[in-house]
């Protein structure tokens, strides 16, 4: 990029033209920092300016900084004021290092605006930037097909850049009205970052019925998970290891009888099966040592024991004491259908 001069002066805070303000995203709590900041120690880094025509200064960078100084009040600022063309110095604030890092959708918005106002191209802006196309075309692809609404409600701050990006976008390419109608439900009651992303999954595998009622109320529906959750965990503590390792086996058990369903399918006309067949073996060893391990426990519990209660099965039937668990686990499976006898 060609050089240029640089003044530095103090301008009237009116006579600075923010058409870029729409372009960037409001941080309420860095102009709140930035304001306490100046108020301290008075402003540090001057705001950089470029006249488009006499006395008619646009303001390139700082829009943090001049929302500072309009909340304390102030008239004037110090400003930088560049004496270059208005792309050139759009390019320049875009990609030299600054304190504070520009968002993504940011810096798609800046480029679309040098696209659309200067009529670069992506193959120009690459090279001005020092970029090279492909991350050109990524950041546009972030803001080219993004609803007016949804980009004005991130740069307002009410949406972050994070909910646009993993949600609202993905969102309003499938079904634009849906976004539409979240958009409206999350200005009038905002989700956390958290509650909005459990909210999407629970969407995505919803059905129509279910999604609208989702959209409508967003927050009712994140209230009634909470609510869900807090119910499942006042459960398990309930139920204790007990209840844990009870649920746990019924998980087992079941996954035993789809495996078993599945025999016929995986092991017919099988070129090679010994790998299946050692991943089994492991399988009923594990099995053995744990039915060895529950068995030497439940030896030692007798009437009136007050250790007792630490084995979660029933021990009044007298045969089932010793009996091993493989064996109960063994009758739902049909005899000569286990891998390991397939030899």
């Amino acid at each position: 990029m060609m050089s240029f001069d640089i003044q530095t002066l103090e301008a009237d805070l009116h006579r600075l033209d923010c058409r870029f303000a729409s372009l960037r995203i409001q941080q309420p709590r860095v102009v709140e920092r930035l304001a306490r900041s100046i108020e301290q120690n008075g402003q540090l880094v001057p705001l950089v300016v470029v006249a488009e025509q006499p006395n008619h200064w646009v303001l390139i960078d700082g829009y943090q900084r001049i929302a500072a100084l309009h909340r304390l009040s102030c008239d004037t600022a110090q400003i930088e004021l560049w004496d270059c063309p208005l792309s050139q110095a759009l390019l320049i604030v875009l990609v030299r290092v600054q304190a504070r890092s520009w968002e993504a959708i940011e810096e798609g918005a800046v480029l679309r605006e040098l696209m659309t106002r200067f009529d670069l191209s992506q193959r120009e802006l690459a090279r001005q930037t020092g970029r090279d196309v492909s991350w050109i075309n990524r950041r546009l692809s972030l803001v080219q097909n993004l609803p007016e609404a949804l980009f004005s409600a991130i740069c307002q701050g009410e949406l972050s850049p994070w909910s646009a990006s993993r949600v609202l976008a993905p969102l309003a390419r499938a079904n634009n009205d849906h976004a539409k109608i979240l958009l409206a439900s999350l200005q009038r009651e905002p989700l956390t970052t958290r509650e909005l992303h459990s909210w999407y999954q629970h969407y995505q595998k919803a059905n129509h019925l279910k999604r609208r009622r989702m959209l409508e109320q967003p927050r009712l529906f994140c209230q009634a998970l909470q609510a869900k959750t807090r119910e499942q965990q006042a459960a398990a503590l309930r139920a204790g290891p007990e209840g844990a390792w009870l649920a746990d086996l019924k998980q087992v058990l079941h996954r035993l009888r789809g495996l078993q369903q599945q025999l016929p399918l995986v092991f017919t006309d099988i070129p090679e099966s010994a790998p299946l067949q050692q991943v089994w073996a492991e399988t009923k060893s594990l099995f053995h040592a744990l039915d060895v391990t529950l068995t030497r426990m439940t030896q030692h519990d007798k009437p009136g024991n007050s250790t007792g209660n630490s084995c979660p099965a029933s021990q009044k039937d007298g045969g089932t004491q010793d009996r091993p668990v493989v064996e109960h686990l063994a009758q739902h499976c049909a005899p000569g259908n286990s891998p390991a006898t397939r030899q």
